[in-house]
């Protein structure tokens, strides 16, 4: 059995092609499409998400029923579906993490396995003997919650990146009055900036469920700001209460555990 990678040359091509190694023949890379779909029964589209559909489409002359197809895009819903009008067997993949980790230990990694045909307990068993987390989800869903947990997050961080840029502070000069909290809050703008702006800006361009969050988004911060500005007491504790009360007990009492985790991190880091 050969498993080819398209654009494997990439960061998360690297990571997963020693690890495809162990359950396949050969893994080879390649930049040439035509030829992985004559020489291998797996094909991995990893390229950049602008792109994939496109490159999925140029290749179904050549993918015949025996062929599998997967993707490492960051949306599911128009790789997917490009895949589907071939005549192999496709399962979508997502990697919901970054190309830095050491191992697939302890990752998830979300699975669309629209007609996985002979292949799903292969994938299954190699991501279940690499320590993975695997979800199940479809194209649609997948894409509607990328647009809440990656596009808008990023979205915020960056706003927040921007405004410490345009009050001309030093970062650094801030960490030596930061809370835990601002910490949290700073290092993770850090690291998305740290990344490439391709792939944050095909995040949030290619989601077509973004623009319609940054509605609520714009509604919501238009809201706050008059509360503040307004110094409305009764208004923000309505407003913090029905945020509070729309996590739940048991996601905030979660969501105080991670955090005193995180702080006793940047404690121990500090020393």
């Amino acid at each position: 059995m050969k498993l080819g990678m398209i654009g494997g040359e990439g960061k998360m091509g690297r990571l997963f092609a020693p690890i495809f190694e162990k359950y396949v023949d050969e893994v080879v890379t390649s930049s040439q499409p035509v030829d992985i779909a004559k020489h291998c029964d797996i094909i991995v589209f990893t390229v950049p998400i602008e792109a994939t559909p496109e490159v999925i489409e140029s290749l179904l002359p050549h993918i015949e029923k025996r062929h599998l197809l997967m993707d490492f895009t960051s949306l599911k819903e128009k790789p997917c579906a490009a895949m589907m009008h071939s005549q192999g067997s496709v399962i979508g993949l997502h990697p919901l993490f970054g190309p830095s980790v050491p191992s697939l230990e302890g990752q998830t990694v979300a699975l669309c396995p629209l007609r996985p045909g002979k292949w799903l307990p292969w994938l299954t068993d190699l991501l279940d003997k690499e320590g993975a987390k695997r979800i199940e989800v479809t194209p649609q869903t997948h894409d509607e919650i990328m647009a809440l947990v990656q596009s808008l997050v990023h979205f915020s961080s960056l706003l927040f990146a921007e405004t410490l840029r345009q009050k001309g502070v030093d970062p650094q000069k801030l960490l030596e009055m930061a809370t835990p909290v601002y910490k949290m809050q700073l290092h993770i703008a850090q690291r998305i900036t740290n990344q490439s702006p391709e792939l944050y800006r095909a995040i949030q361009f290619e989601n077509p469920y973004f623009l319609s969050l940054l509605e609520i988004y714009e509604k919501s911060f238009a809201t706050l700001r008059k509360i503040v500005a307004s110094k409305d007491s009764k208004g923000f504790e309505t407003f913090f209460n029905s945020c509070h009360t729309f996590f739940g007990k048991e996601a905030l009492e979660e969501g105080q555990k991670m955090t005193d985790q995180f702080i006793e991190v940047l404690k121990r880091n500090a020393c």
